[in-house]
């Protein structure tokens, strides 16, 4: 149980690494002229890192009790609903309408499958502090969307709360990676 736990969370945290850094590298060689093909070569890696995400969660739902399995299940849920929003994103007006609505949907079983994986049954105690994490970065995550709201000020304060979000998320998917004792 604890190797698998080990290898599971750690493919977890890889990914999550994978997407996060790509993903930068991706928008910093969007703003350089004539860096379009290390552009969609980072694209390319965010796909991959999500994919795996994704495959992964279903792998970590097997491991866990039922109760946190459902959960489990939810940020998988999630995540597949947030990349099909970027996609449906991409049609002007209705898709904006739609991903906008499809990311709200993502957000809240994500929340509530962090809130719920903070107390879990499974999860040692690094990996419910890595979920109270998560579930932190999230909150934060709504508090500097309000921020970007204000003219200015607000903007540069929600960037930095963007940026601590960020850290957060990576950290907290860490938490859970760490090797430790599982309970089943």
């Amino acid at each position: 149980m604890e190797k698998q736990w080990a290898v599971t969370t750690n493919s977890l945290y890889k990914s999550v690494l994978l997407f996060s850094i790509a993903g930068i590298c991706a928008s910093v060689f969007s703003m350089i002229p004539l860096t379009g093909f290390l552009e969609n070569a980072f694209d390319i890696c965010v796909v991959f890192g999500y994919a795996a995400f994704i495959i992964r969660l279903e792998d970590l739902s097997l491991i866990v009790n039922e109760n946190d399995a459902k959960f489990v299940k939810n940020i998988r849920l999630g995540m597949i609903l947030y990349v099909v929003a970027l996609a449906i994103d991409f049609f002007p007006a209705v898709g904006w309408i739609l991903g906008g609505l499809v990311s709200i949907a993502a957000f809240v079983l994500l929340l509530m499958a962090y809130m719920n994986l903070k107390k879990s049954e499974t999860f040692p105690e690094t990996g419910r502090k890595g979920a109270s994490t998560l579930f932190l970065a999230m909150i934060l995550g709504v508090v500097a969307s309000v921020l970007c709201i204000i003219p200015v000020i607000g903007t540069i304060l929600g960037g930095i709360l963007f940026i601590v979000c960020f850290v957060m998320n990576i950290l907290g998917w860490k938490k859970i990676a760490e090797p430790v004792a599982v309970q089943k």
